[in-house]
């Protein structure tokens, strides 16, 4: 299978926008807008589920993939690389699903 580069995700993004902005914008007033940011956080999420789940990743390895996507995603400039760089990791089959959540109460 094709490597996945932060260029050719960028593409595959930009292709689909429309489609996968649509759900988070609905509902939103005339006046609302978002930032650039944001606008890629969201549709790089919705497509990392579908292609996850298109090269046929279990639902443990694409959850844990979309949450390393979502922590590291708050510290990270180009959302793109990291995309990228978990999906590199799912095709290789270096997911680590034995991570213990961190516990800051109880």
């Amino acid at each position: 299978m094709e490597r996945y580069t932060a260029d050719s995700i960028r593409e595959k993004v930009s292709a689909e926008f429309d489609r996968l902005f649509s759900s988070y914008a609905v509902g939103r007033g005339p006046n609302w807008v978002c930032d650039q940011q944001t606008k890629d956080n969201v549709t790089i999420s919705v497509w990392m589920r579908e292609e996850l789940t298109r090269i046929g990743l279990d639902d443990l390895g694409r959850r844990t993939q979309e949450n390393a996507f979502n922590r590291f995603s708050r510290s990270d400039k180009d959302l793109f690389e990291l995309a990228a760089q978990l999906m590199n990791d799912a095709l290789d089959d270096n997911i680590d699903r034995f991570r213990k959540p961190h516990r800051r109460w109880g």
